[in-house]
């Protein structure tokens, strides 16, 4: 009686350890800490890019950059701080994040 318990526990554990295997069942993929470690990234570029226009406008006020050199500069990074927030919004988005 015994050995008939033993065969059915490790019959039955057989089978449920190789079901997934047997139905071709696949794991649901995630971002997991990838997406949440780009967005972290994302955000401080942001804000490094939002430092860096208000460093711009700081020495154009003061008076250390000319007037063409603050136009070149505020317009490249104003460029790139638009990527960066399209970049965060495409990442929300695909990750259904909902905005604060």
């Amino acid at each position: 009686m015994l050995t008939l318990a033993a065969i059915l526990l490790v019959t039955a554990t057989t089978v449920y350890l190789l079901a997934p295997l047997v139905q071709h069942a696949k794991a649901p993929l995630t971002d997991g800490p990838d997406a949440a470690a780009e967005l972290r990234e994302l955000y401080a570029l942001k804000d490094v890019t939002y430092e860096t226009l208000r460093d711009v406008q700081f020495d154009f006020h003061a008076g250390k950059i000319s007037e063409a050199d603050y136009r070149d500069m505020t317009d490249r990074y104003t460029r790139e701080a638009l990527e960066v927030v399209q970049r965060i919004d495409a990442l929300e988005a695909r990750l259904a994040i909902p905005r604060s």
